[in-house]
């Protein structure tokens, strides 16, 4: 046996050294849970700062948080599939629990809305990944009014090589004929609000009637908190906010590891 391999046998025999180890272990585990808590402490900072901004009567002050994210690294896709929902959602909850105005809440929808179209002006299919992986329809219907979630799936699924064309608040007659003149790989329908159910099931009916049985159908939306066995109710083939297994159902790319987009 070689000097080297006695020494560090000797070194591991001895009860100190073990000792000194599992010292320095511990002192890098609570280093290491510090820098943690930091930077949770940072982001959440960051977060009610964005708030704050948003909801800012003075426009300099979301200006302002344009400069900002820059200095934060926030990409522009963390920016779209994570800080915008939770600040939608956090806008919606002051709302309901009145520790926000209409004119707040109104002002941040309208600006999150605004950066999340900014930001995904560079976010086509063709550019992504060359030739698209597919084309979806994504439906919202009359009457409803969260724009911004179906904004937020559209450039996830525009990201990820897929074509999308977001059709907001349509007649019967106007997406009759939008699907006997195109061609759509699936259809994703975004629902919110229990009063449009029958609606729902009139689009699904007109999309099944213009181009058959061939093309799935997805229904999505804060509606699936409310309600249970939407698919079948509607003549849908899956209900979900998983926006990867909605794409498996449709048949397209449902190991994209997608996001939840149920804003």
């Amino acid at each position: 046996m070689d000097a080297s391999r006695h020494k560090s046998l000797a070194q591991c025999a001895d009860p100190a050294v073990g000792e000194v180890k599992r010292f320095a272990a511990d002192v890098v585990a609570r280093l290491v849970a510090k820098e943690a808590e930091v930077g949770a402490d940072v982001r959440r900072r960051f977060f009610d700062t964005f708030v704050a901004a948003v909801t800012s009567c003075d426009p300099v002050s979301f200006d302002s948080l344009k400069v900002d994210l820059k200095r934060a690294r926030i990409t522009p896709e963390m920016l779209a599939d994570d800080l915008i929902p939770a600040v939608a959602r956090h806008l919606g909850e002051a709302w309901h629990q009145d520790r926000m105005s209409f004119t707040e809440v109104s002002v941040g929808t309208a600006r999150l809305q605004a950066l999340l179209r900014e930001i995904g002006d560079r976010w086509h299919a063709d550019s992504v990944r060359g030739p698209a992986a597919g084309t979806v329809l994504l439906v919202l219907p009359e009457g409803e009014q969260h724009t911004l979630g179906a904004c937020v799936l559209a450039g996830q699924l525009r990201r990820r090589g897929i074509s999308v064309c977001v059709c907001l608040g349509p007649t019967v007659g106007d997406l009759r004929n939008l699907v006997r003149r195109r061609r759509f790989d699936g259809v994703m329908l975004s629902l919110g609000s229990q009063d449009n159910l029958d609606v729902c099931h009139n689009l699904v009916k007109t999309i099944r009637e213009g181009v058959g049985e061939g093309v799935r159908i997805a229904i999505g939306g804060a509606i699936l908190e409310r309600e249970r066995d939407l698919a079948a109710r509607l003549g849908a083939d899956i209900a979900t906010n998983d926006a990867a297994s909605a794409l498996a159902a449709l048949g397209l790319d449902g190991d994209a590891g997608l996001a939840s987009s149920g804003v």
